[in-house]
Formats: C-alpha cells, structure tokens, sequence
C-alpha cells in the first residue's frame, strides 16, 4: 500500500495499535497519536520521518530527539528486577542445598559414628558401682553422661564370658538398627574395641528411661541409684496405658517391621519408662527375626531361652520356638 497516511488516524479513539510496517506511506503522523515510534525499516533514516508537532510519541531513533519512552524503561526496569530476583532466588536455593548436605552428612555421621571405650570409662567412672543401675542377662547397665550436650545414656556393658553374650551384641544390634518405633528403647550408638586389659569389649549404649523398669513399680524393688522414685503404686489409667504400649511395640514387631520380630524375653524388667511414664520395650538381646517356611505361614526361628515364667506359652505346646 501507497499513499499519504490519513489523518482520520487520529481521531480512532479505540485503536491502541497501528501497524504500517512493509508500506509505501508518505506524510505526517497525526498529532494525536501517542507511543513508542519504531526504528525499523522506514524509521531508521529521520530524513524519511517527519514527527514534528507529535508531543505524545516517544523513542524512536536518536536524530529524532523524541522523549523516551516509560513503558520501555519500565519494562527493562522490571526485567532486570526479574533477573535479580532470580539470581538471588537461585544463590539462597543453593545456599539451602547446601546447608541440608551438610546437615544431613553430620547427622549420618553421627548415627553411625561408634563411641571409644576411653569415653565410656570416664564417662561412668570407670564402670563403678556407684553408676550401675541395672543388670541383664548379659551384663551390667550403667548410667552416664556422653557427648558435648552431656546427654543422659544408659550403657549396656556386656560380659563376653557368658555363653551366647557375643550372638546377643549382635542380635541386638541387626534388630534395632533399623525398627523405628516411639515404644521400643532407642540405640544410639555402639562400642565393639579392645580394653584397658587387652581384653574383647562390648556395649550398647541407649536413650536413658529415668523411671527405671515396670518390673520396679510392680514389684516395689529397691530403687536403684540414678533412676526416679518408685515409692507410689502406678494408678489404673498409667497401667492401662502401659499396657497399650507394650502392645503397640509387639504389633510393630510382629505385623507391621516387613521383617517379623519376636522378643523371646518380654517381662517387666524388659519395659522401661521415660519421664512421662511412656513404655519402651528394650532388651532385644534374644530376639530373632522369623521367617516364613511353608504354605500355611507357620513361623519358627533359631531355638534360644527366655525368662523362665516369662517365655510364650506356645513354645512349648506348638512347633513354634522362640
């Protein structure tokens, strides 16, 4: 198309864009027309380009001296805003990644990080009488304070002069490296090393319970040094909840763990309370790991003994042994 730009153009009230781009136009842009003045083609020569008297047009090429346009800084404005906003998005994005790495290496390095034995001897005086506060089938449990938070411990010291204390170090430590249950006793960290004598040493050190056993409570047993009052009776409702306790610790075990556990030596001595009387099951040093072996899903596992008075009724009347 040829010709002189109609002046009509101006008065199109509603028209927010014109393109004339790949045309042949001669003339003056109307006066009322307002924007951003191209620099392609036609626009690149201002000998070609009359806008005199065009108040409201913006940019354009420099010989044309219009003023520049707002939408235009705005809108590089805004882009770099948007650059700016994504360079510091990215930089706390990584800054975050890299926190979490790092907590995550130390927390892993910590869970798997096994205490010396030097540590353990300090920490309970040298495995005094004075900081034992219970004893196993085993060994000796002592309590101590580890680590910079001083962390109250309860350290399982086992005697590997007792026949089957080796399998039960690590029977104890295959069964509650990976159970993840808020009523089992939490494991936090082993000692497998040589002592001061030269001789084979062996411990599980654990979360503290300072309300000691249930076997305490029900039974009214001497306390011992280093775990709560156990003068008063226990009341209905905290047997009760108890109760529920020790069964939901069994239920995980046996039903929900994808490797069925049985405990072999489940008795008040082997529930222990926390602060606020919560039961944890503990003492997995005969506990075994079932496996199916026929159609009828009958279970059995390597022979070992229980408590006697505490060991399941069915090992004896069934094909099934603890």
């Amino acid at each position: 198309m040829s010709g002189d730009i109609p002046s009509s153009f101006g008065n199109l009230s509603m028209v927010t864009q014109i393109y004339l781009y790949n045309n042949d136009f001669k003339g003056s842009i109307p006066s009322s027309l307002d924007g951003p003045v191209p620099t392609e083609g036609i626009f690149q020569k201002s000998r070609n380009v009359s806008v005199f008297g065009n108040k409201n047009l913006c940019g354009g090429g420099a010989e044309l001296k219009l003023k520049p346009c707002l939408e235009t800084k705005a809108r590089e404005h805004s882009s770099t805003r948007r650059k700016i906003a994504i360079g510091v998005g990215a930089a706390v994005t990584l800054f975050i990644l890299s926190v979490m790495v790092i907590i995550s290496l130390s927390w892993f390095k910590k869970r798997n990080e096994r205490v010396r034995y030097g540590e353990l001897h300090s920490a309970t005086g040298g495995f005094s009488l004075g900081n034992m506060i219970g004893t196993g089938n085993f060994g000796v449990v002592y309590k101590a304070f580890l680590g910079p938070e001083n962390r109250a411990v309860a350290i399982k010291v086992l005697n590997l002069k007792f026949h089957g204390a080796a399998k039960s170090f690590i029977a104890e430590c295959e069964v509650l490296k990976s159970v993840r249950h808020r009523n089992l006793v939490k494991l936090l960290t082993v000692c497998s090393s040589i002592d001061f004598k030269g001789d084979e040493f062996r411990a599980l050190v654990y979360k503290f319970m300072p309300n000691g056993s249930l076997d305490m409570w029900l039974h009214g047993e001497d306390q011992l040094e280093g775990t709560n009052n156990t003068s008063r009776p226990l009341s209905i409702l905290e047997r009760f909840n108890i109760a529920i306790d020790v069964a939901s610790a069994v239920e995980y075990l046996h039903v929900n763990y994808h490797d069925p556990i049985v405990h072999c030596d489940l008795k008040p001595g082997n529930v222990l309370l926390d602060d606020d009387l919560t039961a944890h099951v503990s003492d997995f040093g005969l506990a075994r790991l079932l496996l199916k072996f026929d159609q009828q899903s009958s279970l059995s596992s390597s022979s070992i003994r229980g408590t006697i008075g505490y060991a399941a009724p069915g090992k004896h009347i069934t094909h099934v042994s603890c």
